[in-house]
């Protein structure tokens, strides 16, 4: 009996040296102006299907990145392929109508509600933007999605003052749903909730993805909610991507200096079980007046004379490990 291929799974999107400069004035003067380099050439994939996690300290670029792939914020510069078509030179009708395949679910479920809209309304707001014109067939789909993040028809007449946090995202999760897309983009979805009701959503998006033929993208500072919840993992520092990997290879194996301290700062499950935590040392400098060559050189326990001059290029280590560090010349 012959052996059958695993056949890859299809690429869905695909960033390319993706950045968002914020150009931001010191002072009086034409001149007085600073740059900031929120995001800074990042790259990488995510397959049809998966949850591609992206995890970082607080300022590094995250939900900047999840915001500018969406265009909810214009690029800088770089290339956004959705299914194979560059949306990044898109106009402004044909983005809003390629939204439909692609939404967000902001990490404040109170912040991102109309506080006078009935939640019938929320859900079905999306529905009248992409010009869907039968108001009985919009009724039925936000019925079916209500049903489905666990809503009741009596609650659609509510306001979101009256919703608890859990119910208040799982709300933002059926707007983000009603369009039926095929990306969602999840800019830290459970850090403003109780933990016991971070589980309870958690569980919702993974029986949700089985149902929908879902793929995420999970942006968390959480490394415990990131390892449960995602296939593969992007580290970002200072607006870049400095690892990408297989989350258990991530966790096991990290390779960059900053992954590694990263993750040295998890418990271990067992009492009894050493394991050394690397402190950095010094604060993260500011993203308007980087350091030269390598982002991470003035914190980096590892640092060459190379790192101060040369910027690292994320090169793969393997087919599921990609790093950028000068330790790891190609």
């Amino acid at each position: 009996m012959e052996a059958v291929a695993v056949k890859e799974k299809e690429t869905l999107l695909k960033v390319e040296n993706l950045s968002k400069h914020f150009i931001v004035k010191k002072g009086f003067g034409k001149n007085n102006v600073q740059r900031i380099k929120a995001v800074d050439n990042v790259s990488f994939e995510v397959k049809k299907g998966e949850i591609f996690g992206i995890v970082g300290e607080s300022g590094c670029g995250k939900s900047t990145t999840g915001r500018t792939i969406l265009r909810l914020l214009e690029p800088t510069s770089g290339k956004i392929e959705f299914e194979g078509k560059d949306i990044s030179t898109l106009s402004g009708k044909e983005m809003r109508q390629a939204r439909r395949d692609m939404q967000i679910v902001f990490q404040d479920p109170f912040a991102s509600l109309n506080p006078r809209m009935k939640i019938f309304n929320v859900i079905e707001e999306p529905l009248i933007n992409f010009g869907v014109k039968d108001a009985n067939e919009r009724k039925k789909r936000v019925y079916e999605v209500a049903e489905q993040v666990g809503l009741t028809i009596a609650q659609l007449e509510r306001l979101p003052h009256e919703f608890s946090g859990g119910q208040r995202q799982r709300i933002g999760i059926a707007r983000a749903l009603v369009s039926r897309p095929k990306l969602i983009i999840a800019d830290e979805p459970v850090s403003a909730l109780d933990v016991s009701i971070q589980s309870q959503v958690l569980n919702l998006m993974r029986k949700l993805q089985k149902e929908m033929d879902l793929t995420y993208i999970f942006i968390s500072h959480d490394l415990n909610v990131v390892h449960h919840f995602c296939d593969r993992i992007g580290v970002m520092y200072l607006g870049k991507m400095v690892e990408i990997a297989d989350k258990d290879e991530l966790f096991k194996n990290p390779l960059h200096p900053y992954s590694k301290a990263l993750f040295s700062a998890l418990p271990k499950s067992h009492p009894l079980e050493k394991k050394e935590r690397i402190v950095l040392q010094g604060d993260v400098p500011s993203p308007g007046n980087p350091p030269s060559g390598c982002m991470f050189h003035t914190r980096c326990f590892a640092c060459m004379e190379q790192c101060k001059t040369e910027i690292p290029v994320l090169t793969a280590r393997n087919s599921q490990h990609k790093v950028s560090c000068h330790l790891y010349p190609e």
